[in-house]
């Protein structure tokens, strides 16, 4: 080997995107999602508008075959309204709602009292807490590593699965390399339309206006390429000669300009696409996220219905609810959503009883049943309930006309016939 030669590092396997002023990490693991996921318009507002409608729903304790509560239990009411002095109920449910959508996990440290009462909850970043399975790879957990401001602390997890970290998440099945969250599947769709966007700022901001390529047949002096550049910067936008040509001697230009109209960067369909593929993936119907359409449903109040009974309730709600109570519930109640407070329900709700009221050739039981209430008996007219309201009509104008014509046999009660 010569002593003056240069030895040539071979070139390293791409892992990374180059760019100007660094690299960008195109491997979009939960932490990354978590940390960047708001610089997406829709990407954000997906996640606000599941975790905001999550915490419109108030929880509640219900009993199950006559359960009796504990004094630690009947304090889980007053614990889901105030769980800490610096938190109130929804919003930690929104902060648990939004964990799920961005890292398909969440934390909550409970905070006990004498004879191991859970006094206080507080929320846990999710990417400062690290499950620690018993072997690499499996599915049994034996203790938490939480990590706050560069302290780890180990909160292990008992036999019985008791722990002081509640652990809310959704099941994934490659969870030891990648979240399968939907923040994180809906990251490359809202990648290319943030760069779109950023490509559009770019030609309205003419950071983009002129750009060229100047080629001569000579070498020019230093003067005559200084005056060629006072010369171009007479034809950037609102200059004298903006709109016009440049003609120089000994040289052969290839000008671009290119357009001040956005479109042909960022056009409404390749938008509308991107950003419907987005809410798809959380399941929020477009309508909510301000776009165009009624794939999904015919007005804006069914598409409220839609996210809250189609996605948050089963998605976010469920989990958090089970979690909840397995962690603070042991007498056999159960820690449910209260669907009727909802004001997103309330107007579904009214409509449900109008469309109800209005079936007459339902029975009043069934009537009863379509709006989730109990049925009526009754020892003497409770079986009235159970004929068709408008057959009980019927009956009734029968029985007035045979009133009228003097028979009184058949106006008696159906038992005493």
């Amino acid at each position: 080997m010569w002593p003056f030669t240069r030895n040539v590092e071979p070139p390293s396997p791409p892992s990374s995107e180059a760019s100007m002023g660094g690299n960008l990490d195109l491997h979009h693991l939960a932490d990354n999602v978590a940390r960047e996921f708001h610089r997406s318009m829709y990407l954000w507002r997906s996640v606000d508008l599941l975790a905001s409608m999550a915490s419109s729903v108030p929880l509640i304790v219900s009993k199950q075959d006559d359960a009796q509560l504990t004094a630690a239990e009947t304090d889980v009411v007053k614990l889901l309204a105030s769980p800490n002095p610096q938190w109130h109920g929804p919003a930690m449910t929104y902060f648990v709602a939004a964990c799920i959508a961005v890292t398909n996990r969440a934390f909550l440290l409970r905070v006990r009292g004498q004879g191991g009462a859970t006094l206080e909850l507080w929320p846990l970043p999710p990417n400062s807490v690290t499950p620690i399975c018993h072997r690499e790879g499996g599915v049994m957990i034996v203790g938490f590593d939480v990590q706050i401001g560069g302290e780890v602390t180990r909160y292990p997890v008992d036999e019985n699965g008791d722990s002081d970290i509640i652990f809310i998440r959704r099941p994934t099945l490659n969870g030891a390399t990648a979240s399968a969250s939907p923040a994180t599947v809906a990251a490359p769709s809202a990648e290319v339309f943030t760069r779109l966007l950023q490509r559009c700022g770019d030609i309205l901001s003419n950071a983009s206006n002129l750009t060229g390529i100047l080629s001569t047949d000579s070498e020019l002096p230093k003067i005559t390429v200084e005056g060629i550049k006072q010369k171009l910067d007479g034809f950037k936008i609102g200059r004298k000669d903006s709109g016009g040509t440049i003609v120089a001697a000994n040289a052969k230009w290839e000008l671009t300009r290119l357009s001040e109209d956005p479109t042909a960067a960022l056009s409404v369909e390749v938008k509308n696409s991107l950003a419907h593929d987005v809410c798809a993936v959380f399941g929020v119907p477009s309508q909510l996220a301000g776009l165009p359409g009624q794939e999904t449903f015919n007005n804006y109040n069914e598409a409220r219905i839609g996210l809250l009974t189609d996605a948050v309730l089963p998605g976010y709600i469920g989990p958090y609810t089970a979690a909840l109570t397995q962690a603070l519930m042991t007498s056999g109640a159960i820690i449910v959503p209260n669907i009727d407070a909802v004001p997103a329900m309330m107007a579904y709700r009214a409509q449900l009883t109008k469309t109800a009221n209005e079936a007459l050739f339902m029975s009043i039981n069934e009537q009863r049943n379509m709006c989730g209430m109990p049925a009526y008996e009754d020892d003497e007219y409770g079986e009235f309930a159970n004929v068709p309201v408008r057959l009980v009509e019927l009956l009734l104008k029968r029985q007035a006309i045979e009133l009228q014509g003097g028979n009184v046999e058949n106006i008696l009660a159906p038992a005493e016939r």
